[in-house]
Protein backbone atom coordinates (compact mmCIF):
# COMPACT_ATOMS: atom_id res chain seq x y z
CA UNK A 1 0.00 0.00 0.00
CA UNK A 2 3.15 2.20 -0.04
CA UNK A 3 2.22 3.16 -3.46
CA UNK A 4 -1.08 4.43 -2.23
CA UNK A 5 -0.11 6.35 0.44
CA UNK A 6 1.69 8.84 -2.08
CA UNK A 7 -0.99 8.69 -4.85
CA UNK A 8 -3.51 10.07 -2.04
CA UNK A 9 -1.72 13.84 -2.85
CA UNK A 10 -2.03 13.52 -6.09
CA UNK A 11 -5.53 12.89 -5.84
CA UNK A 12 -5.90 16.04 -3.47
CA UNK A 13 -4.14 18.10 -6.42
CA UNK A 14 -6.81 17.56 -8.68
CA UNK A 15 -9.95 17.82 -5.98
CA UNK A 16 -11.55 20.73 -8.51
CA UNK A 17 -10.87 19.28 -11.83
CA UNK A 18 -14.26 18.59 -12.08
CA UNK A 19 -17.09 20.90 -12.01
CA UNK A 20 -20.19 19.36 -9.86
CA UNK A 21 -22.72 20.82 -11.80
CA UNK A 22 -25.13 20.08 -14.22
CA UNK A 23 -23.38 19.76 -17.43
CA UNK A 24 -19.89 18.88 -14.98
CA UNK A 25 -17.47 16.54 -16.48
CA UNK A 26 -15.15 18.24 -18.71
CA UNK A 27 -11.59 19.45 -17.29
CA UNK A 28 -11.41 23.28 -16.25
CA UNK A 29 -9.09 24.65 -14.23
CA UNK A 30 -4.83 25.07 -14.66
CA UNK A 31 -3.11 22.43 -16.15
CA UNK A 32 -0.55 21.99 -13.84
CA UNK A 33 -3.49 20.53 -11.94
CA UNK A 34 -2.98 17.53 -13.89
CA UNK A 35 -0.20 17.44 -15.22
CA UNK A 36 3.59 18.55 -15.22
CA UNK A 37 6.18 19.55 -17.61
CA UNK A 38 9.30 18.51 -16.10
CA UNK A 39 8.33 16.09 -13.16
CA UNK A 40 10.16 18.48 -10.83
CA UNK A 41 10.03 20.99 -8.01
CA UNK A 42 11.92 22.23 -5.29
CA UNK A 43 14.39 18.81 -6.30
CA UNK A 44 11.49 16.72 -5.58
CA UNK A 45 9.36 14.92 -7.63
CA UNK A 46 5.99 15.75 -8.67
CA UNK A 47 4.80 12.72 -9.74
CA UNK A 48 2.80 9.83 -7.37
CA UNK A 49 5.31 7.37 -8.99
CA UNK A 50 8.24 9.76 -8.77
CA UNK A 51 9.29 9.09 -12.19
CA UNK A 52 7.84 10.36 -15.21
CA UNK A 53 4.26 9.46 -16.61
CA UNK A 54 2.53 9.34 -19.57
CA UNK A 55 0.75 12.30 -21.27
CA UNK A 56 2.76 14.73 -18.58
CA UNK A 57 0.28 13.37 -15.90
CA UNK A 58 0.97 13.64 -11.70
CA UNK A 59 -0.68 10.37 -11.01
CA UNK A 60 -2.53 7.54 -12.90
CA UNK A 61 -6.37 6.79 -12.58
CA UNK A 62 -5.90 5.20 -9.02
CA UNK A 63 -3.63 7.96 -7.65
CA UNK A 64 -6.43 10.96 -9.05
CA UNK A 65 -9.64 8.66 -8.10
CA UNK A 66 -8.30 7.65 -4.79
CA UNK A 67 -10.08 9.87 -1.58
CA UNK A 68 -13.43 10.43 0.74
CA UNK A 69 -16.71 11.39 -1.01
CA UNK A 70 -17.67 14.09 1.50
CA UNK A 71 -20.62 15.59 -0.68
CA UNK A 72 -18.32 18.73 -1.86
CA UNK A 73 -15.32 16.90 -3.69
CA UNK A 74 -16.40 17.13 -7.54
CA UNK A 75 -13.08 14.30 -8.71
CA UNK A 76 -15.47 10.96 -7.94
CA UNK A 77 -13.68 8.74 -5.46
CA UNK A 78 -13.90 5.30 -6.35
CA UNK A 79 -11.22 3.81 -4.00
CA UNK A 80 -10.79 4.91 -0.35
CA UNK A 81 -7.98 4.18 1.98
CA UNK A 82 -10.52 3.55 5.17
CA UNK A 83 -13.81 2.12 5.28
CA UNK A 84 -16.57 4.44 3.35
CA UNK A 85 -19.47 4.27 5.39
CA UNK A 86 -22.11 2.14 2.88
CA UNK A 87 -25.01 1.45 5.13
CA UNK A 88 -27.06 -1.27 4.08
CA UNK A 89 -27.80 -0.05 0.38
CA UNK A 90 -25.08 2.62 -0.52
CA UNK A 91 -28.10 5.02 -1.23
CA UNK A 92 -28.66 6.04 2.78
CA UNK A 93 -28.74 9.37 3.80
CA UNK A 94 -25.42 9.67 6.04
CA UNK A 95 -23.47 6.93 3.52
CA UNK A 96 -20.34 8.29 1.35
CA UNK A 97 -19.69 6.11 -1.88
CA UNK A 98 -20.92 6.45 -5.24
CA UNK A 99 -22.49 4.96 -8.32
CA UNK A 100 -20.14 1.97 -8.36
CA UNK A 101 -19.48 1.76 -5.01
CA UNK A 102 -15.71 1.32 -3.88
CA UNK A 103 -12.82 -0.82 -3.67
CA UNK A 104 -12.09 -0.38 -0.75
CA UNK A 105 -13.46 -3.64 0.79
CA UNK A 106 -11.26 -6.08 -2.05
CA UNK A 107 -8.21 -4.38 -2.10
CA UNK A 108 -8.05 -4.02 2.62
CA UNK A 109 -6.04 -6.38 4.73
CA UNK A 110 -8.00 -9.13 4.59
CA UNK A 111 -10.29 -8.60 1.46
CA UNK A 112 -12.59 -11.03 0.04
CA UNK A 113 -12.38 -11.51 -3.65
CA UNK A 114 -16.10 -11.40 -4.17
CA UNK A 115 -16.57 -8.00 -2.93
CA UNK A 116 -14.97 -6.16 -5.62
CA UNK A 117 -12.92 -6.32 -9.41
CA UNK A 118 -9.19 -7.11 -8.55
CA UNK A 119 -7.99 -4.30 -10.64
CA UNK A 120 -4.35 -4.11 -10.89
CA UNK A 121 -2.46 -1.57 -8.68
CA UNK A 122 -5.32 -2.12 -6.18
CA UNK A 123 -5.45 -5.76 -5.78
CA UNK A 124 -4.43 -8.87 -5.80
CA UNK A 125 -5.22 -11.40 -9.09
CA UNK A 126 -8.65 -13.34 -7.67
CA UNK A 127 -7.46 -16.07 -5.89
CA UNK A 128 -10.17 -18.69 -6.68
CA UNK A 129 -11.53 -17.16 -10.03
CA UNK A 130 -8.35 -17.00 -13.02
CA UNK A 131 -11.04 -16.16 -15.62
CA UNK A 132 -13.94 -14.13 -15.23
CA UNK A 133 -16.95 -16.27 -14.27
CA UNK A 134 -19.48 -16.46 -17.21
CA UNK A 135 -16.46 -15.68 -19.33
CA UNK A 136 -15.15 -17.57 -23.14
CA UNK A 137 -11.62 -17.73 -21.97
CA UNK A 138 -10.45 -14.66 -24.32
CA UNK A 139 -9.71 -12.38 -20.81
CA UNK A 140 -6.45 -13.78 -19.08
CA UNK A 141 -4.99 -11.21 -17.47
CA UNK A 142 -5.45 -8.84 -14.12
CA UNK A 143 -8.38 -6.34 -15.34
CA UNK A 144 -7.30 -2.45 -15.22
CA UNK A 145 -8.73 0.83 -14.87
CA UNK A 146 -9.09 1.48 -18.63
CA UNK A 147 -8.09 -0.32 -22.25
CA UNK A 148 -7.92 -3.70 -23.31
CA UNK A 149 -7.33 -4.96 -19.95
CA UNK A 150 -10.34 -2.60 -18.69
CA UNK A 151 -13.60 -1.11 -18.56
CA UNK A 152 -13.23 2.27 -19.59
CA UNK A 153 -11.75 4.04 -22.59
CA UNK A 154 -10.80 2.47 -26.19
CA UNK A 155 -10.53 -0.98 -25.81
CA UNK A 156 -7.90 -1.53 -28.45
CA UNK A 157 -5.43 0.05 -27.04
CA UNK A 158 -3.22 -1.60 -24.42
CA UNK A 159 -2.42 1.54 -22.71
CA UNK A 160 -4.56 2.91 -19.75
CA UNK A 161 -3.69 5.89 -20.23
CA UNK A 162 -3.57 6.35 -23.85
CA UNK A 163 -6.63 4.24 -24.01
CA UNK A 164 -8.74 7.55 -22.15
CA UNK A 165 -6.89 10.25 -24.69
CA UNK A 166 -9.48 13.21 -25.34
CA UNK A 167 -12.11 11.73 -22.83
CA UNK A 168 -11.33 14.07 -19.88
CA UNK A 169 -11.00 17.23 -21.83
CA UNK A 170 -13.96 16.80 -24.16
CA UNK A 171 -16.32 15.20 -21.28
CA UNK A 172 -20.21 17.15 -21.31
CA UNK A 173 -22.74 14.99 -18.75
CA UNK A 174 -25.41 17.45 -19.23
CA UNK A 175 -26.00 15.94 -22.65
CA UNK A 176 -27.16 12.28 -23.35
CA UNK A 177 -23.97 10.13 -23.79
CA UNK A 178 -24.17 8.60 -27.38
CA UNK A 179 -21.19 6.27 -27.61
CA UNK A 180 -19.93 8.04 -30.30
CA UNK A 181 -16.61 8.59 -28.82
CA UNK A 182 -14.97 7.99 -25.76
CA UNK A 183 -15.66 11.13 -24.54
CA UNK A 184 -19.49 10.86 -25.70
CA UNK A 185 -19.49 7.51 -23.92
CA UNK A 186 -21.11 7.15 -21.06
CA UNK A 187 -18.34 7.53 -18.21
CA UNK A 188 -15.49 6.87 -20.66
CA UNK A 189 -17.35 2.90 -21.18
CA UNK A 190 -17.05 2.56 -24.98
CA UNK A 191 -19.76 2.47 -27.12
CA UNK A 192 -21.71 2.51 -23.85
CA UNK A 193 -24.88 4.95 -23.79
CA UNK A 194 -26.43 7.02 -20.72
CA UNK A 195 -26.88 9.88 -18.80
CA UNK A 196 -24.68 10.05 -15.54
CA UNK A 197 -25.21 12.09 -12.29
CA UNK A 198 -23.63 14.98 -11.47
CA UNK A 199 -22.65 14.18 -8.47
CA UNK A 200 -22.02 10.45 -9.27
CA UNK A 201 -25.19 9.57 -7.24
CA UNK A 202 -23.73 10.82 -3.98
CA UNK A 203 -26.45 10.21 -2.04
CA UNK A 204 -29.23 9.25 -4.77
CA UNK A 205 -32.92 9.79 -5.36
CA UNK A 206 -35.91 9.39 -7.39
CA UNK A 207 -35.20 12.72 -8.82
CA UNK A 208 -31.30 12.29 -9.35
CA UNK A 209 -29.63 9.61 -10.39
CA UNK A 210 -27.58 7.95 -13.26
CA UNK A 211 -29.80 6.86 -16.41
CA UNK A 212 -28.37 3.89 -17.86
CA UNK A 213 -29.38 3.14 -21.57
CA UNK A 214 -30.93 -0.60 -21.83
CA UNK A 215 -32.57 -2.65 -24.57
CA UNK A 216 -35.42 -5.26 -24.55
CA UNK A 217 -34.39 -7.85 -26.77
CA UNK A 218 -35.84 -10.80 -27.75
CA UNK A 219 -33.22 -13.22 -28.58
CA UNK A 220 -30.24 -14.43 -26.39
CA UNK A 221 -27.96 -13.62 -28.75
CA UNK A 222 -29.48 -10.21 -29.94
CA UNK A 223 -27.69 -8.02 -26.88
CA UNK A 224 -27.07 -4.70 -28.95
CA UNK A 225 -23.83 -2.47 -27.81
CA UNK A 226 -24.64 0.49 -26.37
CA UNK A 227 -26.96 -1.24 -22.84
CA UNK A 228 -24.43 -0.89 -19.66
CA UNK A 229 -25.13 -4.94 -19.82
CA UNK A 230 -23.40 -5.20 -22.72
CA UNK A 231 -20.55 -3.66 -21.31
CA UNK A 232 -20.31 -6.37 -18.36
CA UNK A 233 -21.02 -8.99 -21.30
CA UNK A 234 -17.58 -8.13 -22.53
CA UNK A 235 -15.99 -10.60 -20.18
CA UNK A 236 -18.84 -11.89 -18.72
CA UNK A 237 -20.33 -13.44 -22.17
CA UNK A 238 -22.31 -16.38 -20.90
CA UNK A 239 -24.11 -14.72 -18.26
CA UNK A 240 -25.78 -12.67 -20.82
CA UNK A 241 -25.74 -14.28 -24.11
CA UNK A 242 -25.41 -17.71 -26.09
CA UNK A 243 -28.29 -20.20 -27.03
CA UNK A 244 -28.87 -22.29 -24.12
CA UNK A 245 -27.16 -20.16 -21.79
CA UNK A 246 -29.80 -17.94 -20.62
CA UNK A 247 -32.94 -19.37 -20.95
CA UNK A 248 -34.36 -22.57 -22.55
CA UNK A 249 -37.32 -22.94 -25.07
CA UNK A 250 -37.48 -22.03 -28.37
CA UNK A 251 -38.78 -18.20 -28.04
CA UNK A 252 -36.50 -16.09 -25.85
CA UNK A 253 -38.98 -14.99 -22.89
CA UNK A 254 -40.95 -17.67 -23.06
CA UNK A 255 -39.15 -20.45 -21.35
CA UNK A 256 -37.38 -21.08 -18.17
CA UNK A 257 -34.80 -19.12 -17.34
CA UNK A 258 -31.61 -20.58 -16.39
CA UNK A 259 -29.85 -17.08 -16.15
CA UNK A 260 -31.06 -14.28 -14.44
CA UNK A 261 -32.53 -11.99 -17.57
CA UNK A 262 -30.64 -9.01 -18.33
CA UNK A 263 -31.69 -6.16 -21.25
CA UNK A 264 -35.33 -7.37 -21.03
CA UNK A 265 -38.21 -5.18 -19.99
CA UNK A 266 -40.09 -6.29 -16.83
CA UNK A 267 -43.47 -5.16 -18.73
CA UNK A 268 -43.23 -7.73 -21.22
CA UNK A 269 -42.78 -10.64 -18.67
CA UNK A 270 -45.38 -13.52 -17.94
CA UNK A 271 -46.15 -12.67 -14.87
CA UNK A 272 -46.43 -9.03 -15.46
CA UNK A 273 -48.69 -8.03 -12.96
CA UNK A 274 -46.21 -8.72 -10.05
CA UNK A 275 -42.78 -6.93 -11.67
CA UNK A 276 -45.58 -4.25 -12.09
CA UNK A 277 -45.68 -3.48 -8.84
CA UNK A 278 -42.49 -2.48 -8.74
CA UNK A 279 -40.71 0.22 -5.78
CA UNK A 280 -44.82 -0.68 -3.87
CA UNK A 281 -46.09 1.05 -7.57
CA UNK A 282 -49.33 -0.03 -9.41
CA UNK A 283 -47.82 -0.23 -12.85
CA UNK A 284 -48.26 3.28 -14.07
CA UNK A 285 -46.07 5.49 -13.38
CA UNK A 286 -44.13 4.02 -10.36
CA UNK A 287 -41.10 5.96 -8.47
CA UNK A 288 -38.25 4.98 -9.55
CA UNK A 289 -35.93 3.00 -7.26
CA UNK A 290 -32.06 4.15 -6.75
CA UNK A 291 -31.99 0.58 -4.56
CA UNK A 292 -32.98 -1.32 -7.39
CA UNK A 293 -32.67 0.41 -11.00
CA UNK A 294 -33.69 -0.09 -14.30
CA UNK A 295 -32.71 0.91 -17.41
CA UNK A 296 -34.38 2.45 -20.12
CA UNK A 297 -34.46 2.09 -23.77
CA UNK A 298 -35.17 6.67 -24.04
CA UNK A 299 -32.03 8.36 -25.21
CA UNK A 300 -33.40 11.98 -24.47
CA UNK A 301 -31.48 13.90 -21.96
CA UNK A 302 -34.84 13.53 -19.45
CA UNK A 303 -34.10 11.81 -16.25
CA UNK A 304 -36.57 8.71 -15.85
CA UNK A 305 -38.00 9.37 -12.30
CA UNK A 306 -40.92 6.78 -12.75
CA UNK A 307 -40.95 3.56 -15.13
CA UNK A 308 -44.08 1.91 -16.56
CA UNK A 309 -44.37 5.57 -18.27
CA UNK A 310 -43.07 4.96 -22.03
CA UNK A 311 -42.11 1.48 -23.70
CA UNK A 312 -39.15 0.02 -22.92
CA UNK A 313 -38.11 1.97 -19.65
CA UNK A 314 -38.50 -0.96 -16.73
CA UNK A 315 -35.38 -2.66 -18.00
CA UNK A 316 -33.41 -5.28 -16.35
CA UNK A 317 -29.72 -4.73 -16.21
CA UNK A 318 -26.65 -5.91 -14.37
CA UNK A 319 -26.68 -2.66 -12.38
CA UNK A 320 -30.11 -3.52 -11.15
CA UNK A 321 -28.46 -6.04 -8.52
CA UNK A 322 -24.84 -5.55 -8.88
CA UNK A 323 -22.33 -2.79 -7.96
CA UNK A 324 -19.40 -2.06 -10.72
CA UNK A 325 -16.75 -1.21 -8.37
CA UNK A 326 -17.36 -3.25 -5.10
CA UNK A 327 -19.25 -3.31 -2.30
CA UNK A 328 -19.13 -5.23 1.43
CA UNK A 329 -21.27 -7.62 0.07
CA UNK A 330 -20.43 -10.98 -1.71
CA UNK A 331 -20.66 -10.79 -5.40
CA UNK A 332 -20.41 -7.40 -5.30
CA UNK A 333 -23.80 -7.26 -4.95
CA UNK A 334 -25.58 -3.27 -3.31
CA UNK A 335 -27.41 -5.14 -0.85
CA UNK A 336 -26.44 -8.08 1.86
CA UNK A 337 -28.98 -10.66 0.71
CA UNK A 338 -26.94 -13.69 2.09
CA UNK A 339 -28.09 -12.10 5.49
CA UNK A 340 -31.50 -11.96 4.81
CA UNK A 341 -34.08 -13.26 6.54
CA UNK A 342 -33.21 -12.31 9.78
CA UNK A 343 -30.73 -9.87 8.97
CA UNK A 344 -28.97 -7.69 5.35
CA UNK A 345 -31.52 -6.47 3.31
CA UNK A 346 -33.73 -8.09 0.39
CA UNK A 347 -33.71 -5.76 -2.59
CA UNK A 348 -34.46 -8.32 -4.79
CA UNK A 349 -38.17 -7.70 -3.34
CA UNK A 350 -38.00 -4.49 -5.61
CA UNK A 351 -38.89 -6.00 -8.12
CA UNK A 352 -40.19 -9.54 -6.92
CA UNK A 353 -42.53 -7.96 -4.38
CA UNK A 354 -44.72 -10.78 -3.90
CA UNK A 355 -42.19 -13.28 -3.25
CA UNK A 356 -40.43 -10.77 -0.18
Amino acid sequence: MGIMRGTITAAAAVLFLFPASPGAGRVTGPCVNCHTMHNSQDNFPVTATGSPMPALLVADCIGCHTGQNTGVNSTPYVHDTTPPLYRATGTEADSNTLAGGSFYWVSSAGALDRTGHNVYGLAAPDATLALPPGGDGTFTGQLRCAGSMGCHGDSREPDQITALKGGHHGKDNSVWQDGSTIATSYRFLESVQGLGDPDYEYHPTDLRHNKYYGIDRTAETDQATGSISSLCARCHKYFHNGTGSVAAGATYGTGVWLRHPTDFDMANASSSDEYRAYNGGSGTGNTYSVISPVATADTSATLNTTIYTRADDAVVMCLSCHRAHGTPYASILRWDYKAWPGGGYNGCGVCHNSKN
